[in-house]
Parts: C-alpha cells; sequence; structure tokens
C-alpha cells in the first residue's frame, strides 16, 4: 500500500494524487497522534508527505523509517512561522469563523491546487490544524539514514525556498530536488522523480 498524508485543507478533490494511493487529510482525517497510532501497523514501499503532512513525517522521522523504504517530502519544514508570520496564521483562524470556505479556496489557490471545497471541510478541525502550524517544530536528533527524498517549487507562494535548503542541513543524508512550480507540485512530476 502506498500512503499520501496531504497539507492543510489538501483535500483528494484538490489535488491530482490517484486513487490508489491512501489518502490522509491532517486533522480533517487525524491529528498527529491519530497519524501516529493509525500507521503503528502499517508499512510499504513509498511514503509522501505534503507540506503539514510532510512535516509531521520529518518531526516523527525515526517512527516512519522504521515502517516505509522510501519517505518524500514536498514543501516540508522545521517551524512554519519561521517562513510564515503568526498573525497571518491568526487572522486565517479568526476568517476562519466567518468565511471559512474564502479563507480555504485562496489557500488552495496560493499553494497552485483546485480551489475545490470538500465535504469534508470541517471549520474546528481546520482551525486546530491552523493552531498546530503556530507551534509545532522539531529539532535534530539522530535518523535512520534511509532513502529521504525532499522537493520543493521554486514558485512557492506559501513557503520560501530556504524552508529545503533548511531541512537539508538538518538531513544532510536527504536527496534534494528543487522543482519549477508552486506549494504543490503536480503528482506526475513527483512520480517521475519517484521512478528516476
Amino acid at each position: 500500500m502506498k500512503y499520501f498524508i496531504s497539507g492543510w485543507a489538501g483535500f483528494r478533490e484538490a489535488l491530482d494524487v490517484p486513487e490508489d494511493w491512501y489518502f490522509i487529510v491532517p486533522f480533517i482525517d487525524l491529528d498527529e497522534e491519530g497519524i501516529l497510532d493509525f500507521f503503528k501497523d502499517k508499512s510499504g514501499s513509498t511514503l509522501i508527505g505534503w507540506s503539514t503532512g510532510g512535516h509531521i513525517i520529518l518531526k516523527n522521522l525515526k517512527f516512519f523509517s522504521l515502517r516505509f523504504n522510501e519517505i518524500v517530502i514536498v514543501a516540508g519544514f522545521k517551524k512554519f512561522t519561521d517562513y510564515v508570520h503568526p498573525r497571518i496564521i491568526r487572522r486565517m483562524i479568526d476568517k476562519m469563523e466567518i468565511q471559512p470556505e474564502t479563507v480555504i479556496k485562496e489557500f488552495l489557490l496560493n499553494a497552485g491546487c483546485k480551489p475545490i471545497l470538500s465535504e469534508k471541510a470541517d471549520k474546528n478541525a481546520l482551525k486546530e490544524g491552523l493552531k498546530f502550524l503556530l507551534s509545532s517544530e522539531f529539532n535534530y536528533i539522530d535518523y535512520p539514514k534511509n532513502k529521504l527524498i525532499l522537493i520543493h517549487g521554486s514558485g512557492d507562494k506559501i513557503l520560501p525556498i530556504k524552508a529545503l535548503f533548511d531541512l537539508k542541513k538538518i538531513f544532510s543524508f536527504a536527496q534534494m530536488h528543487t522543482i519549477s512550480g508552486s506549494h504543490w507540485i503536480p503528482f506526475k512530476v513527483l512520480d517521475s522523480i519517484l521512478h528516476s
């Protein structure tokens, strides 16, 4: 089984991830603890994490490295607020209360995704996801050196390319790819890297 842990408001409808990938939206399907619990008895060849999903994987890399041969992180980060001012996230949290659809669609457009709202869009769960981004971070520990691939779009409007280089300092053993693209990289491009 191939697993994909998406980003904030990264619903399957908005992305082009094939149906044969098991798809998890953080805080909509499961929070960080729930994701770890879900994967306790799972393993496979490839795990992909995008943005918030990638951050959760990197934060718990030892756990995931024991379960997957290859881990791919798209638009990952150590701490979101190192690159995005907390004020912007707090504004999104406040606006989610009155105009959740607008906040989600604006984010998806900025991320290079289809601005499609899922029926699963839960305002309170998404607010929890934004609160998570305000505080979650990880520090270096000794990680298993299995195959880790870091990918970032050169035209990312959400996270600057610096986030990629900062991760490379922590995970020096990782393969690093800068792709012409935005926060979301089309899946066919990811797939071509996986099979290169």
